[in-house]
């Protein structure tokens, strides 16, 4: 039996099933408005369409935001990334390290106002722009952090750290020139 040295283990931000809420107000709120529309033409109908429009709807959702959270795990690992999520279908995705050509963070609007991000990890065997694999809602520090440390488990060196190298290269280089031309003087 294999065992796996867990380096790192850590959930999204709790504040994933406030933003989720947030969210689902893009249906919410229009589908509110279609049912005051046709609460205004017929009472019944009204109540009809608000009943499986709004109150079957908040009840899923309701059930599935705080499942959905209770999913999410994510773990840096030895020699690979992971991630299983989700509440009807789990979801697992692992990628090891040498397969991993750019890691992002990524935050959109309502992110930002949160203070979250996602970090997402990209390869090229899928072909497309898309991730293969994502750690979601996480607070933004900490998904600066699991972005540095992603980026030094897979060899992707910041400028500052690039740049340290290349001068030690370049120093080396000249202490080789130097021991050349002796040599040949």
């Amino acid at each position: 039996m294999r065992t796996v040295s867990l380096v790192d283990e850590f959930k999204p931000s709790p504040k994933l099933k406030r933003i989720y809420w947030l969210y689902s107000l893009l249906y919410f709120i229009p589908a509110a408005v279609v049912c005051v529309i046709i609460s205004v033409l017929s009472t019944l109908a009204g109540l009809t369409v608000a009943l499986i429009c709004i109150a079957i709807p908040l009840i899923v959702v309701g059930i599935w935001i705080p499942r959905f959270y209770e999913s999410a795990v994510f773990r840096i690992e030895e020699d690979h990334i992971y991630a299983r999520f989700g509440v009807w279908w789990r979801k697992e995705e692992r990628v090891p390290y040498n397969l991993v050509s750019e890691v992002r963070l990524r935050q959109g609007p309502l992110q930002r106002k949160l203070g979250l991000a996602s970090v997402d990890v990209f390869t090229p065997a899928t072909g497309t722009m898309r991730p293969e694999a994502t750690l979601f809602q996480l607070p933004y520090d900490v998904g600066l952090e699991k972005l540095s440390l992603l980026r030094r488990k897979v060899g992707i060196l910041t400028s500052s750290e690039r740049r340290v190298i290349e001068e030690e290269i370049l120093e080396e280089l000249r202490k080789i020139r130097k021991l050349l031309e002796e040599k040949h003087s």
